[in-house]
């Protein structure tokens, strides 16, 4: 075997296609150098967390600007904001008291990070929040199960909720029920969470995809994850780092990365937070019963107990949305409006407006209208990241999507 090692590093020196491109460790310095769009804080307990500018306004939330698909890791979300191939798929989400959503760099790719809950005619995802423990802030490597709420103490303000006839939908921000209304969710939904490894890869699995399709009003995609031969930094720059082409999902993100060494590259920060408060979703609980009462039934929840739908597949849109929004008001007193966190850290400057979160919706609505579904009938719509397509989307379908937005967020209002 010794004779034949001289042979192999030749070859490997002359023929360096044959070498895996993304085979090299990458450390976790390569999302210090390469997000955009946002800016590095080093904070007290979590290290360098990084913030969108569009977060720093109240309205902004993860996970809400793109779309579900199923992919044979289980649920994963596509994204359409540029920074999207980093923060939904490695680390964790921090809603930091007074500043807003921070993301925590991991180290691990998983098609998403998030706590879901079904029952019902909704259905609801968290973003999984830090540790909050020095020694291991983002958790790795292990499941997680149902019982996240109650080991994470997720509240109602972190989860984004919609009608089961919405979850097909290619932007979901317009369909996400207004925040308020999440204590009638929470108590009429069951955790299903199920974060799963297999020969250390990452799968998210949690509600049914049976049911979410016989319910939803498109076609939900259903896609095929291939790991790209390109070099992470080749891909990023080329756009194609996380890209989506009809029913495959080509990803040259890396699956792992190392944790950066000790004399690691340091972002350049804006600021620093010396006693970080994390808010986990419940300062907008104003009766301590009712927390209580809802940290009480998710100890007792059953995964397998899931509340069926009150509607039938097709039934009509408007007439159950105005059902629950009737119904969900009963709980508002309790709840109030959330407070804009500050738009910047004390003494570095603004680090958002309302303004970067308008050109921050308008950017991702340009990417949603540039993508096409397959209304042919065919089980996976056609969806293309980077690759302007309106075929199958003639000018009325595009008109009918409009109106049947604006209709629901009348509803919402």
């Amino acid at each position: 075997m010794k004779r034949f090692l001289p042979l192999l590093a030749i070859v490997a020196l002359v023929f360096p296609a044959l070498v895996p491109a993304g085979a090299a460790d990458v450390s976790v310095n390569f999302f210090y150098e390469n997000l955009e769009g946002g800016n590095w804080y080093q904070i007290a307990d979590y290290g360098y967390v990084w913030q969108p500018e569009a977060a720093a306004t109240e309205s902004w939330r993860p996970y809400t600007d793109g779309y579900w698909a199923y992919s044979d890791q289980g649920w994963t979300w596509v994204s359409y904001e540029d920074f999207g191939w980093a923060t939904y798929h490695y680390g964790r989400w921090a809603r930091l008291a007074d500043y807003g959503w921070c993301w925590v760099p991991g180290t691990e790719w998983g098609p998403a990070w998030v706590s879901w809950r079904a029952g019902g005619d909704s259905v609801g995802w968290a973003p999984l929040p830090p540790a909050g423990d020095r020694v291991e802030t983002v958790y790795e490597s292990r499941p997680i199960d149902n019982t996240v709420d109650v080991q994470f103490g997720i509240g109602p303000s972190y989860y984004n909720f919609v009608d089961l006839r919405f979850f097909g939908e290619p932007m979901l921000r317009p369909r996400i029920y207004g925040y308020d209304r999440n204590i009638f969710f929470l108590e009429n939904t069951v955790n299903i969470t199920n974060i799963v490894y297999n020969n250390a890869i990452v799968y998210n699995y949690g509600p049914d995809y049976a049911l979410l399709s016989r319910y939803s009003t498109r076609p939900i995609p259903r896609l095929t994850i291939e790991r790209e031969n390109i070099a992470p930094l080749q891909a990023l720059r080329a756009g194609e780092i996380t890209k989506v082409q009809g029913n495959k999902l080509h990803l040259a993100a890396p699956e792992r990365l190392v944790a950066a060494p000790a004399n690691q590259f340091a972002p350049k920060i804006k600021g620093r937070i010396s006693q970080p408060k994390l808010e986990k979703g419940w300062a907008n609980v104003n009766d301590p019963a009712l927390q209580n009462r809802l940290e009480q039934k998710f100890r007792n929840e059953n995964p397998k107990n899931i509340p069926k739908p009150d509607f039938q597949p097709g039934e009509n849109v408007a007439k159950v949305q105005t059902r629950v929004a009737g119904e969900s008001s009963v709980n508002r007193h309790n709840v109030k409006k959330e407070r804009a966190p500050r738009a910047n850290v004390r003494g570095n400057g603004s680090s958002g407006s309302e303004g970067d979160l308008q050109k921050h919706e308008r950017k991702a609505q340009r990417r949603v209208e540039r993508q096409g579904f397959n209304n042919s009938g065919a089980t996976t719509p056609n969806f293309s990241r980077n690759v302007g397509n309106r075929e199958g989307m003639n000018r009325r379908e595009r008109r009918f999507d409009r109106q049947q937005i604006r209709a629901n967020n009348q509803v919402l209002r």
